[in-house]
């Protein structure tokens, strides 16, 4: 939350500190509490991939919608420069999780199932998941850089996660606020040296005005320069269907496709369209470039959207 001499006197009034310190306390407890859970599983798995000890990680957390993770899956096999795609996945779905677990085994990806997660709002949810991911899969495994990557967030070209941190301990989009900054927490890369002593926390801080992995801000991001930071570029693009030529306005961040809010409830009007982002997946992997699609120029936008 912000420093209390940051609150005007209409939250004061308001009791707004003392909401948020009690919230603050009460989210902490929960996290503090699932990251201790582990799966019979965490072991097992641990002991299976520590090989990866020294190289790059991507983590992706899924969640309940197995057809954009067989996208993901698929693009990265193709143009992901890593050592390994890892799904973890948060679904509370039974048949969903059944399935996700099924795709990657038959594409031989590594998979761990979390633990129930109590959370039910969506950012706290994914933040939790991404905390337990860190230090019960990351520090472990000990990599050289590590990346998360949201589930709906398709690689069609080369994606060298080295390149984002090769001057630089981090990279991602930036999220902002008047009382703080962050990464977006569906694409940030980190060098695992660079923030290994910093005690990272995914979760949101509502009271910054910061999203999913808002918690950063106090334990990592305010102890760097921020200008001295290279960011992501986010842009909307109009793409032809390769089926007819029609064009859908997508989002992408630099050239990875952005489906955008697949999980949940939203306007988004895309999340109902899986064809289309399986025909261009289908094209790119046929051959095709994604600056192929282009159709119009590209608008730089400021903020991650879904």
């Amino acid at each position: 939350m912000r420093h209390l001499d940051q609150y005007g006197p209409l939250e004061w009034a308001r009791g707004d500190p003392l909401v948020h310190g009690f919230k603050r306390v009460r989210n902490v407890a929960i996290e503090r509490t699932f990251r201790r859970l582990h799966p019979r599983a965490l072991h097992r798995f641990l002991a299976d991939h520590a090989g990866l000890a020294g190289g790059t990680v991507a983590l992706t957390i899924a969640y309940n919608t197995p057809w954009v993770v067989e996208l993901q899956i698929r693009a990265a096999k193709r143009t992901l420069a890593a050592d390994a795609l890892i799904v973890v996945d948060n679904s509370r779905d039974r048949t969903a999780r059944g399935e996700i677990e099924r795709l990657c085994r038959e594409r031989a990806v590594p998979y761990i199932g979390l633990p129930f997660n109590p959370e039910w709002h969506p950012c706290r949810s994914h933040g939790i998941a991404m905390t337990w991911a860190y230090y019960n899969v990351v520090r472990p495994l000990r990599p050289k850089l590590f990346a998360f990557l949201d589930h709906d967030l398709i690689p069609l070209e080369r994606l060298d996660l080295a390149a984002g941190v090769k001057t630089q301990p981090f990279y991602g989009p930036i999220n902002d606020s008047p009382w703080g900054w962050n990464l977006w927490a569906g694409y940030c890369v980190y060098d695992f040296a660079a923030v290994e002593a910093y005690p990272l926390d995914f979760n949101n801080d509502n009271p910054r005005g910061l999203d999913t992995g808002g918690r950063n801000f106090s334990a990592l991001y305010r102890h760097f320069d921020r200008d001295a930071i290279r960011f992501c570029q986010i842009r909307e693009q109009a793409l032809a269907d390769p089926l007819d030529g029609s064009e859908r306005i997508v989002q992408l961040i630099d050239d990875l496709l952005h489906v955008g809010c697949v999980s949940f409830t939203s306007q988004w009007p895309l999340r109902h369209e899986p064809g289309f982002f399986q025909r261009i997946v289908q094209a790119c992997e046929q051959g095709t470039k994604l600056a192929q699609l282009y159709r119009g120029p590209a608008v730089v936008k400021a903020q991650v959207s879904g």
